[in-house]
């Protein structure tokens, strides 16, 4: 059993490592604990799934709901008897709940809050300043005594969201073109969606360069009105918004279907690194050494010049956030990179 309930990013962060644990055991099935907002997302592990256990965090923190939610989680967590259960999220509930299940729970030496170590029967010493996809790889390597995955992992395609997807598509009016640039304006951090002015003005440069390109908008309902902005900010430009339109399975397929992404730090961010999608990214308050887009074909752009960068905080404290003072020529200029193949 996999443990890793959210969020989005984190759960594409650990498919190398199921991967892994795939290819060590050829033969084995793989359920997993997941928020449902995130069980699409496991329609493209690469691992067989057998059940989503689903993990209702609301239902869990409110007075009314919380024993009846934790009895019937806790009968799912124990209807079968597992050979590991990997804690993969390194919480004191996570951990609680990897324990509750039948089976050998295995985690980190340093999970995220220490006090998840108390219902480890193992536990793995992993360098913390590494990547979250290599973190959660050697947890499994070290785990077991075993070299690196030889193989790349590959996520695989879902007919059901793809037909879905291209009737969206169709809607919209979209018509195929040589190029497809996604364009995922939104996070969940204010201080990780950067204006939407520099991607307009992107856009606008990356059109100048590649007539014959769509500009494709995705994210959650929230972001609908950056998409509209930048929709009336590009003019005539082919830019089209499927913003708060598409299920979780149609976002993957729609960022399969890219051929470079732009996009803050967010989870779309992660689906394309899992897709072999080239990214450019903005960050700004994080780290993207620990959580960027994992591989060498991805571009970041990070203000070097600042004293504040990577505060780690979710609303800036200053009247003029300066990390988000980005060269739209610089960035046009790493899409056009991409899409020529340089």
């Amino acid at each position: 059993m996999i443990v890793k309930p959210s969020s989005l990013g984190d759960i594409f962060h650990v498919f190398p490592a199921v991967a892994r644990l795939s290819e060590l055991f050829p033969n084995a099935v793989f359920d997993w604990l997941v928020n449902p907002a995130f069980a699409e997302a496991l329609d493209y592990a690469p691992c067989p799934i057998g059940r989503k256990i689903i993990f209702r965090r609301r239902e869990l923190s409110k007075f009314g709901t919380m024993l009846p939610e934790f009895l019937d989680l806790a009968r799912e967590l124990r209807k079968e008897a597992y050979d590991y259960v990997f804690d993969f999220q390194g919480l004191f509930r996570s951990a609680l709940f990897a324990r509750i299940a039948r089976g050998k729970v295995v985690g980190f030496a340093r999970p995220r809050e220490a006090a998840a170590r108390w219902f480890y029967h193992r536990w793995c010493k992993v360098n913390l300043r590494l990547h979250a996809v290599r973190r959660n790889q050697l947890l499994v390597e070290r785990f077991f005594h075993t070299g690196t995955m030889r193989t790349a992992c590959k996520m695989p395609q879902n007919q059901q969201y793809g037909e879905s997807l291209q009737k969206k598509l169709d809607r919209l009016g979209v018509k195929e073109k040589s190029f497809t640039v996604g364009i995922s304006p939104g996070a969940r951090w204010e201080s990780k969606c950067f204006p939407a002015e520099l991607f307009a003005k992107t856009i606008l440069l990356t059109a100048e360069m590649f007539p014959d390109a769509n500009f494709v908008i995705m994210g959650a309902p929230a972001d609908q009105k950056t998409a509209e902005k930048i929709r009336l900010l590009t003019g005539d430009v082919p830019v089209y918004s499927l913003a708060g339109s598409t299920s979780l399975g149609e976002l993957v397929e729609l960022i399969n279907r890219c051929d470079v992404l732009l996009a803050n730090d967010s989870g779309p961010v992660h689906i394309a690194a899992a897709a072999q999608v080239p990214v450019v990214s903005f960050y700004g308050p994080t780290n993207p050494n620990l959580t960027g887009p994992f591989g060498d074909i991805h571009t970041i752009f990070q203000r070097g010049d600042i004293s504040c960068i990577k505060c780690m905080h979710r609303k800036c404290k200053f009247p003029i956030t300066e990390c988000h003072n980005i060269d739209a020529a610089a960035v046009a200029s790493a899409i056009r990179r991409k899409l020529t193949g340089e």
